[in-house]
């Protein structure tokens, strides 16, 4: 089962190379960064639509393996069409709003977004596909994740070396070695993933009677709220730390701009095989002793110590270290809003409710997320606005305590003695 179960996450080898280096490249094409927070607040959104209706469709059909294969064979061809948008840096539209306005802005952004469509489906089905496969060992999701940290990890600082070598004398980046190595990843990702066993084994007769019945419970309510701030702490990271890393070379050692796609890797690295991978490994023990809220409280604690030492950091060398909080901040949330969906979720209706975590944490949260960092990164600065969010983050982390403590005085703890 172990090998089966970790070819749900091997996937995300394929996504890696492309989806951190998105704003850069968007950024070297002449878009200004208030612009890619706008991109970045739509293309999210779909998840709102794309997550659930996958959960859903493929529930009610039983269509899981055929749905994901699917879209990880057309994801793998779709994704060089980006090297070939045409560049609109020299068209005289690259200032705030009106580089809207070009038809070669609106190619770039239709081919991203159909990318990102195919990856939202994708990425809830994996989910899905390796939590069945779990059965009731739901808890030891996390150690499953190892590969999906393994692959990021190992294919980003891969994908950031080949680039800066590709690009050594030009005055931009060239990364067309991001879109052949994603390629790659993705067909050897589809061969592999075809192999696993079809183990979707029962319907729900009524899924939406199951899910309004969920969604009636204060605790899962107030879990889905905390999925949404979880979604607007990591879209800073996901979508603008590599633009605050190029911030600080760009600022104070422009001697790190010939290898700094390296150092972007290199720090996703950091955060995955590093900072993910030992809390994945320990997440089932964590969650069993601490509970999933607490789990949620101590990741937004995290985000906003990390989130000040993004504030006060000169060299983009310094930023590496701090990435070791990413499981801390990032995968304990993420496994925990995981679990517990797979946990309260009634039998046959497991797609369903991920897709409803993937819509408040992907859809709403990712989304708030971008828009709110386009905006006080073009505003603000970005050390300015990681300062800001690290007091956001804090405040959240107060206030979901509280709410928590209450709710568990209001409800019967469950057997272990840990309130959920």
């Amino acid at each position: 089962m172990e090998i089966s179960v970790t070819q749900c996450h091997r996937g995300r080898k394929g996504i890696a190379p492309i989806n951190p280096f998105l704003p850069s490249i968007a950024k070297q094409r002449g878009i200004p960064v208030f612009v890619i927070g706008i991109i970045f607040t739509f293309m999210p959104i779909f998840n709102i639509v794309a997550r659930p209706i996958t959960g859903y469709i493929t529930d009610r059909w039983r269509c899981r393996k055929q749905v994901f294969l699917g879209a990880s064979l057309l994801n793998a061809f779709f994704t060089p069409l980006i090297h070939f948008t045409p560049d609109f840096n020299d068209n005289g539209h690259a200032e705030d709003l009106d580089i809207m306005t070009h038809w070669k802005f609106w190619i770039f952004l239709a081919t991203i977004t159909v990318r990102m469509l195919l990856w939202m489906v994708g990425d809830v089905l994996q989910d899905t596909i390796c939590l069945e496969i779990l059965g009731d060992d739901k808890k030891s999701y996390g150690r499953q994740r190892v590969w999906g940290a393994v692959g990021w990890g190992i294919s980003t600082l891969l994908v950031g070396t080949c680039v800066d070598c590709y690009s050594v004398d030009k005055e931009h980046k060239n990364y067309l070695p991001a879109y052949l190595i994603a390629m790659a990843f993705l067909i050897c990702h589809f061969i592999v993933a075809s192999q696993l066993d079809n183990n979707q084994t029962c319907t729900s007769k009524n899924i939406t009677k199951d899910v309004i019945k969920i969604l009636s419970d204060v605790k899962v309510c107030s879990y889905l709220v905390w999925a949404v701030f979880a979604g607007i702490f990591t879209a800073y990271i996901w979508f603008y730390l590599f633009l605050y890393i190029e911030d600080l070379a760009n600022i104070y050692h422009q001697e790190r701009l010939p290898w700094i796609k390296t150092i972007q890797g290199f720090s996703v690295t950091v955060e995955c095989c590093m900072g993910e991978i030992p809390v994945y490994i320990m997440t089932g023990y964590i969650l069993k002793k601490i509970g999933h809220m607490t789990a949620f409280s101590v990741s937004f604690a995290m985000f906003s110590m990390r989130f000040f030492l993004y504030s006060i950091i000169k060299d983009p060398l310094w930023v590496l270290p701090v990435e070791l909080t990413n499981g801390i901040t990032f995968a304990l949330a993420f496994v925990a809003g995981i679990s517990y969906a797979a946990e309260v979720a009634p039998s046959g209706s497991a797609g369903t409710l991920q897709g409803l975590f993937g819509m408040a944490f992907h859809g709403i949260g990712v989304s708030l997320g971008s828009f709110m960092a386009g905006y006080t990164f073009e505003h603000m600065g970005s050390s300015a606005s990681f300062e800001l969010l690290s007091y956001v983050a804090f405040t959240t982390f107060l206030v979901q305590v509280s709410v928590s403590q209450l709710i568990m005085r209001m409800s019967r703890p469950i057997e272990n003695g840990t309130a959920d």
